[in-house]
């Protein structure tokens, strides 16, 4: 598992293949909000503090809740690729297929300040 905390700028961190290019254009008040290819997770309040994201296997990010998403994400370049909206990029796994599932964990429904992001 890797694990980073941060306030991205917007309060948003994008999940997607870095060839992806179809990001959702609106959270419509959501938490999540995805595309095939990207998937948009709203973070805490960027001047409230900082969130901590997780990226690994289900099993280890997994936050002992329900998960806020579950779907398949595209992945050509076979690695998943968890970036600011700037684009930089904050975390990734290789995963080396072209499809995978992935789910989200967030402790909070609104503002989470850890969010897991499992890859399977």
């Amino acid at each position: 598992m890797q694990s980073v905390k941060l306030a991205p700028p917007n309060s948003l961190i994008l999940v997607m293949d870095s060839s992806a290019r179809d990001i959702p254009k609106s959270m419509s008040g959501s938490l999540v909000s995805a595309t095939p290819s990207v998937v948009a997770i709203g973070c805490r309040a960027e001047m409230d503090g900082k969130t901590e994201v997780r990226l690994g296997h289900d099993k280890e990010v997994d936050l002992g809740i329900a998960p806020v998403f579950v779907g398949f994400l595209d992945t050509p370049t076979g690695i998943v690729s968890v970036r600011t909206v700037l684009d930089e990029e904050i975390l990734s796994k290789s995963v080396g297929r072209r499809h995978v599932t992935l789910r989200v964990w967030a402790n909070d429904s609104a503002e989470p300040s850890v969010i897991g992001i499992g890859v399977s």
